[in-house]
């Protein structure tokens, strides 16, 4: 419940109502004993989709918004008809979750409201309607979303791809550093060290006692460079790696700055996590979907038990 209601006041803080005078309101939608107003439905289009789409927004586009309105009208009357209260606390613990959320205090977290055209009690008041929606729908479905572990275990091996970690290289490099200021014959002579330390390592001599060897006046430098994922290493390295295995060597790269090695340390395709460490996110998925899919065939019932006219 909190993950919602994070995101749930968060959406409400962001959100604005803006006020648009109209000579004649008249009535969209009837839905049992309320009405909707064109005000009300331009006010929510406006809130949408922005100020200049209450002009030009075409007839499809305005039903959908308008059947939004008729479902959230259905909604807050089961919430009259079961009489379901949200508390002063409740409201309170929501407001807490968005400050400790956005990590801000009371008065900013007022300050933030105000920028939107909202005041703090008008706040509340959205809150709690959103609570309240949010219990009765906990109490029409929640309790009746159930997922089984075979169904977890069927979806991990129907979709067993999905969980697959991104693959990745760990590289380490012997450089030969090309002087800013350098002649063909300095040029030559530091190809030649890198060819020959290529050399020695590929006959089996071990990195380090190479790269060692030819530090300081000789111009290497290197050592580990790390974990790179697809697509991190530039296209000169990532072309001299391609196909080598852990423990081989690349050709010399020549770059403007220096003659490079690289040795490949590592390569891990991805590995796939076992079932039990992902069971409890594929359980939340499918606990989501169906809640999704029960919220809609639980609104379709409101809808059918409802007297509702369109007059769009």
């Amino acid at each position: 419940m909190k993950g919602f209601l994070l995101s749930l006041a968060i959406c409400l803080l962001v959100s604005v109502l803006p006020a648009h005078a109209e000579v004649v309101s008249r009535i969209v939608a009837v839905v049992n004993d309320d009405i909707i107003t064109t005000l009300q439905l331009n006010e929510r289009i406006a809130s949408e989709l922005g100020d200049d789409a209450v002009a030009i927004i075409a007839a499809p586009e305005r039903l959908v918004i308008l059947n939004k309105l008729v479902e959230e009208t259905l909604v807050e009357q089961r919430v009259k008809q079961l009489g379901m209260r949200v508390s002063d606390e409740e409201v309170e613990r929501a407001i807490n979750d968005v400050q400790r959320q956005n990590n801000i205090d009371r008065n900013q977290l007022e300050m933030a409201i105000q920028a939107q055209g909202l005041t703090m009690e008008t706040y509340r008041v959205k809150l709690r309607q959103q609570l309240l929606q949010f219990k009765l729908v906990g109490r029409e479905i929640r309790e009746k979303v159930e997922v089984t572990n075979q169904e977890t275990r069927q979806y991990y091996r129907d979709h067993i791809e999905d969980f697959r970690e991104a693959p990745f290289l760990r590289l380490s490099r012997i450089s030969f550093i090309i002087p800013a200021v350098t002649d063909a014959g300095q040029l030559s002579a530091r190809r030649a060290l890198s060819s020959e330390a290529l050399a020695r390592l590929r006959a089996g001599e071990g990195f380090e006692q190479v790269l060692a060897a030819y530090r300081g006046d000789k111009g290497a430098e290197g050592g580990p460079m790390g974990q790179f994922s697809e697509g991190e290493l530039t296209d000169p390295f990532a072309s001299a790696v391609a196909g080598l295995l852990p423990g081989q060597y690349s050709e010399v790269i020549e770059t403007p700055q220096a003659f490079h090695i690289l040795r490949v340390e590592e390569l891990n395709p991805g590995q796939v996590p076992e079932f039990e460490a992902v069971k409890e996110r594929i359980t939340q998925l499918l606990i989501e979907q169906e809640r999704e899919a029960a919220i809609g065939s639980w609104m379709e019932e409101l809808k059918k038990d409802a007297y509702i006219v369109i007059k769009l």
